[in-house]
Parts: structure tokens; C-alpha cells; sequence
């Protein structure tokens, strides 16, 4: 699957895992990951909620959180911030 934003593309591949989910950081934000911003970021906490997917909040305090998918990479998600000056 490829994703283009901003002219640039993001190539998804599901291979072999050869890392081992062991090992790795419980918060996901502490391990390497690809970040990603979402419209709705509470339409997408429930829906995770539905789906049983765990989940950490971020550290920071931003609208952000993290989960990781079935190869146990991490993931994060957060809401688009506008900043007003």
C-alpha cells in the first residue's frame, strides 16, 4: 500500500518480522514508530476501545496515544493542533 501526503509517499509492506516483540518499550512512545494525525482523535480511541486494542495515552499530555499493531510495531496517533498566535 502506498500513502502520498504533501508529495511525499509512505510505503507500507507487510514482510517477515525479524524483530522480536520482546524486548520492547511497554509505551510505544518509547520505541521507534511512525506518527500519524487524525480529524477525530476520540472517534478513533473508540473505535479502538470496540475493536480491543490497547492503548497508552501520550506522556506529554497532548491528544496523542499510542498502540501497536499485530507485529507489535508502534504507532501514534495524534489530533491536529492549530496554533493560534
Amino acid at each position: 500500500m502506498t500513502l502520498a501526503a504533501s508529495g511525499q509517499q509512505i510505503h507500507l509492506m507487510k514482510l517477515p518480522n525479524p524483530d522480536s516483540k520482546d524486548g520492547r518499550p511497554d509505551h510505544g512512545g518509547r520505541d521507534r514508530h511512525i506518527a500519524l494525525v487524525v480529524e477525530d482523535i476520540a472517534k478513533l480511541e473508540n473505535r479502538l476501545k470496540d475493536a480491543n486494542i490497547e492503548f497508552t495515552r501520550s506522556k506529554s499530555g497532548r491528544a496523542a496515544f499510542f498502540c501497536r499493531d499485530p507485529d507489535g510495531n508502534a504507532l501514534e496517533f495524534s489530533e491536529k493542533f492549530i496554533l493560534n498566535i
